[in-house]
Order: C-alpha cells, then structure tokens, then sequence
C-alpha cells in the first residue's frame, strides 16, 4: 500500500519549500516527491487529525505580526488524495515560533510549546477546524487564559539559562495538559479539561518532578503507550528515557534507562521517542551519535529492555515515523538535508537504508495519511 506522507522543515532566505508532499510505499519503502509547499516560513512541526482532514503546523506568520515576534499556527485542509493542502487558517500565539504542536484527543483543540520565549498554550478549535481567534493575541504578551510562561533555570549551562518548554501533550483522558520543560526538570500539569472555566492552572500532583532522578537531564518529548496506562520521555541532555505509570491523577515512577552503549556522551543530544503501533517497542533517536535506540516494552508495567542501539548513516535523526505497517521507517536527517527510509528488523531492532532523497533543506517532522492509501 502507498500513503500520503507530510515532511515539515525548516526554510531560509533562499529555501522556502517548507513542507514537503511524498508518496511512501509501505511494503517496499521507497518513496517520492507528489508536491511542495512553500507559501509558509518554518513549518517545522506537525499535527493530523484522525479523519486526515486538517493538518496543523506551527510557523512564522510576520504578515499578520507586522514586525512584532511573529510565532503562529497554521491550518490547511488536506484535499484529493491527501497530497493537496489548502491554507484555511492562521493565528498568532504571541511570540515566537513555537517547537511542538499536537491535538487534543477529542481533537477540540491545538496545544503547542515555544522554545524560544518559555511559553506554552492552546488554541481551541470550531467544529470546521477552525481556529478560535479567540485564544489568539497580540506579540509579546502573554495570551491569558490561554497560555503559560515558565521562568526559572536549571543546573546544565548553557541550555538549562532559561525556561524552555519543548513538548505540549495532553493526556489520553483528557484530563491535563502536560508541558516538558528542558531547563525546570519538570514536566508540568495544567488542568485542561477545566480550561474554559479556570484558564490553564498547574496541578502540582500530576506534575512529573525530575530533578531529583535525574537533574540537569533536561526533559525534552513525552509520549503515552497505546493503553493510557504509561508515560515515557525522553531526556535531551544526559540521553536517558524513563516511564511512569499514569493513574489518571498523577504520575508514578517506574525505571530509567540510558539511551548510549558507553552511558554517557558530551557529543550527543536524544531527539524524538515515538512507540511501535502494537505497544510492544519504544525508539528513541540521538544526534551526533547519529543512531535510534530500541527498547523492548512491558505493557503491563511500562518498563523498558533494552534491544539495540542501531547506527544511521546520516547526521542529526531529529524525526522519524514508521510507515503504517512498521516495515519501514522514515527518517529526517536534518543536517544532511536528507530523508531516508530504512527496512526495519523488529526482533533485533536494525535499520537497513532502502532509499533516499537529497537537498530537502533540514527536514525535521513526518507523519502520515492514514486514509490515503492506495
């Protein structure tokens, strides 16, 4: 079966296809170019919704900042065989570009969080996809109720100088929105099922401390098994993964585990950790040492064996997903300029190159068209 695959990437002054449109062959792991995108700036990250409808994507929209900080969020219908995107809608959130965006699971709204200033929030969304210009604002200013700024540091200088938030996810019962923080050690709970009533409030028991497990690690993506019943995240500074039994009103420590063969390496920072359709594997990948991590999981105590630490042979595996079916996984490359897919062996958890395209200016978040397949 062929889908429909979005790459999201940076763009420049002299590169301005942004997203990048592929047809990915699921049971040969080749793929192709079916279109670009260039009317929008950084549209780095992504979110697609169940019914592969609407697509969200985090980006600049200076136009609408009029030379204010100009981080936004942008709306497209996907059209045709999912390989058309038309631009609906957009909203500023106030500052600058934000990092991560995903979807509510009720899919009523977009959450997101922005590196760059400490902020993090949500948009809400009308029953077309729309964006409620609501819970937008002005640049510069925090967008209350609807947005958070985080202050403070952490121990690892220079990344833990300030707040960063890098991840925004809610919970699978839609309980609370959780915000990773690089620099505070936390992985921060907010009361999101209540938001229209109290705006965004911190739930410090469903808060996840990690300074004392592992201080300075800088919390960088979490994601939650196919049950509900666990949480992993993955640490950017200090290469470790960890899970934590989610009970619905907060969060239990389970184990941690280090992403590295020798433990520990100054030339290595862990990227994305995404999870096997079936539960049963966790994958996490590192730049610089320029491999993915695999670990074996126990669905019913969330903990975590360690499989293999597989080579890639490009630099800096910001994101990747694999192709519906598992067979294959496509890779961003980022300071490659490359996209590669790779055959995947789950018992021993390698990754051998199949295909890949060159010149696609650091690509950073895939995802694929679960209802284009052909």
């Amino acid at each position: 079966m062929k889908y429909t695959t979005y790459v999201g990437s940076y763009t420049g002054d002299a590169r301005t296809d942004g997203i990048h449109i592929f047809e990915s062959d699921a049971e040969t792991g080749d793929f192709r170019t079916m279109r670009v995108i260039d009317t929008l700036r950084n549209p780095t990250y992504m979110a697609l919704n169940r019914a592969c409808t609407r697509l969200y994507t985090v980006c600049d929209c200076p136009d609408l900042a009029k030379g204010w900080l100009s981080g936004g969020l942008a709306a497209f219908a996907v059209e045709g065989q999912g390989d058309r995107l038309a631009p609906i809608d957009r909203v500023l959130t106030g500052w600058g570009t934000a990092c991560h965006v995903s979807l509510d699971p009720a899919e009523r709204a977009v959450v997101y969080a922005d590196y760059g200033s400490g902020t993090a929030g949500y948009v809400d969304l009308k029953g077309d996809g729309l964006f409620d210009h609501a819970c937008a604002g002005q640049p510069g200013r925090v967008l209350a109720p609807y947005q958070v700024r985080h202050v403070g540091d952490g121990p690892n200088k220079p990344r833990q100088d300030r707040a960063h938030p890098h991840c925004a996810v809610v919970t699978p019962d839609g309980k609370f929105l959780m915000i990773v923080d690089l620099t505070l050690d936390k992985i921060v709970a907010y009361d999101f099922a209540h938001r229209a009533e109290m705006g965004l409030k911190e739930v410090p028991a469903a808060t996840i401390d990690t300074r004392k497990l592992a201080p300075g690690a800088g919390p960088r993506h979490i994601v939650f098994h196919p049950n509900g019943q666990f949480a992993y995240v993955i640490f950017e500074l200090l290469n470790k993964a960890a899970s934590f039994r989610y009970t619905g009103e907060g969060f239990e420590f389970v184990e941690i585990k280090e992403l590295l063969p020798d433990g520990k390496s100054d030339f290595s920072k862990a990227a994305a950790i995404k999870i096997s359709e079936d539960g049963t594997q966790l994958f996490c990948s590192n730049r610089g040492q320029d491999s993915i991590t695999v670990f074996n999981l126990d669905p019913a105590t969330g903990r975590m064996e360690f499989l293999n630490n597989a080579p890639l042979d490009g630099k800096f595996p910001r994101d990747y997903a694999f192709m519906p079916g598992g067979k294959f996984c496509l890779v961003g490359l980022k300071e490659s300029w490359r996209v590669a897919s790779y055959a995947y062996d789950k018992s021993k958890g390698t990754f051998a190159k199949v295909a890949q395209m060159e010149g696609v200016y650091r690509p950073l978040f895939v995802t694929f068209n679960l209802k284009s397949a052909r």
